[in-house]
């Protein structure tokens, strides 16, 4: 088991926190993408869920790329940042789901983003001929003892406006980097926030209403194109959370649109190039990490696949389940070519599910469905190549 952060001190976190407000234009090259994204589990019956919803800004470099098909846009790689004020194109995204249904870009708004380093604060919005405001913005809360994040979004069909803050006393429950990678053929670099408190009102396509819960928040920098991965985020009513990561290539990097394999076998016909995967009790106990990792699409289990996840490490610890999802919301990116002559194409899907069949010991603790009670989780399986 590992634990950290626990006497982290307050600049330690601020010096994290302080990256969300800058995307290093110094890094940026012409396969460069960042984005900024929440996704919220409110509290209910069952614990974290089955209701989720996600908020993304995202931008790329590229004068004529899309998102979602919306009017081409994009950053310059080498554009002038003045005073720590870093302007430039952006789509804000987002969907609301649960077990009926998922109401998928609820919010698809391109915008010009201005993002300023001093302020700590990101505004992305656009303005109709009515003159009403649709996008999003997104600030910092700060005082001499806390960090937090308010954000606001408008959409077509839904409106939030929330605000989240982390206990500060574990690496889950802090903003910290958990990537940086600079070479002078390209990089990355994330910060993460993955356990925080929300709390906000809410006007979504089923009405208006007031959401808490558990909210899941990175800051993504890739210079570099972006790879197929598979990503997941879990949690259990008592906060325990479970979360790998599996880039791989395969024929998946051709893929367009939405879609899978004629059979099981030619949809798992992957090579892994990283596995990382980790539990993190909600008690406090500690992390368990893990490193081999199997995350397989069940073709044929409804409209959208379920998966098979599998995780173990040399001491003996495993877990077991099927993720059994319940609705699909997808975002993609376009970029043309050698002077618009061919496309790449990425495609990011995101799977609510919930966990069936769980199983496994971790610590020496044997896991069930019984003990933890149902786990609700988000599963990103994303397809082609976002060259």
């Amino acid at each position: 088991m590992t634990d950290a952060f626990a006497d982290r001190s307050l600049p330690d976190h601020r010096r994290a926190f302080e990256k969300i407000w800058w995307q290093n234009p110094e890094r940026q090259n012409a396969t460069s993408s960042s984005w900024w994204f929440f996704l919220l589990f409110p509290e209910g019956e069952e614990g974290y869920g089955p209701r989720q919803l996600m908020f993304s800004v995202a931008a790329c470099v590229g004068d004529q790329s899309r998102v979602n098909d919306l009017p081409p846009g994009g950053m310059d790689a080498d554009r002038s940042v003045t005073d720590g004020v870093d302007r430039f194109d952006a789509t804000t995204v987002g969907w609301a789901g649960d077990e009926d249904v998922v109401h998928d870009h609820v919010v698809r708004q391109p915008a010009e983003a201005v993002l300023s380093r001093e302020d700590q604060r990101l505004d992305a919005w656009a303005e109709g001929e009515d003159g009403t405001r649709r996008g999003s913005e997104l600030t910092a809360l700060s005082d001499d003892d806390s960090l937090g994040l308010r954000a606001h979004v408008v959409g077509d069909d839904a409106e939030a406006e929330f605000e989240a803050w982390g206990a500060l006393d574990s690496k889950m429950t802090s903003p910290h980097t958990s990537l940086d990678v600079d070479t002078p053929l390209g990089g990355a670099e994330v910060v993460a926030w993955r356990q925080m408190e929300f709390e906000g009102e809410f006007d979504l396509p089923d009405g208006p209403e007031t959401l808490s819960g558990s909210c899941y928040f990175q800051r993504v920098c890739f210079d570099v194109p972006l790879m197929p991965w598979k990503w997941i985020w879990a949690i259990f009513p008592d906060g325990t959370s479970f979360s790998v990561l599996v880039p791989f290539v395969g024929p998946h990097l051709f893929r367009r649109g939405y879609g899978f394999s004629s059979s099981n076998t030619l949809e798992r016909l992957t090579i892994p190039l990283r596995q990382t995967g980790f539990w993190n009790w909600g008690s406090g106990e500690g992390q368990v990490e893990f490193d081999r990792i199997t995350v397989e699409p069940l073709l044929g289990t409804g409209e959208h696949p379920d998966f098979d996840v599998r995780v173990e490490n040399e001491a003996g610890d495993y877990v077991r389940f099927v993720a059994q999802t319940y609705g699909h919301a997808r975002n993609w990116l376009d970029r043309p070519r050698l002077g618009g002559r061919v496309t790449s194409h990425w495609s990011y899907n995101e799977f609510m599910f919930r966990m069936a069949g769980l199983t496994g010991t971790v610590g020496g603790t044997p896991i069930d469905a019984e003990s933890m009670g149902t786990g609700f989780g988000t599963l990103e399986y994303s397809t082609g190549l976002g060259l």
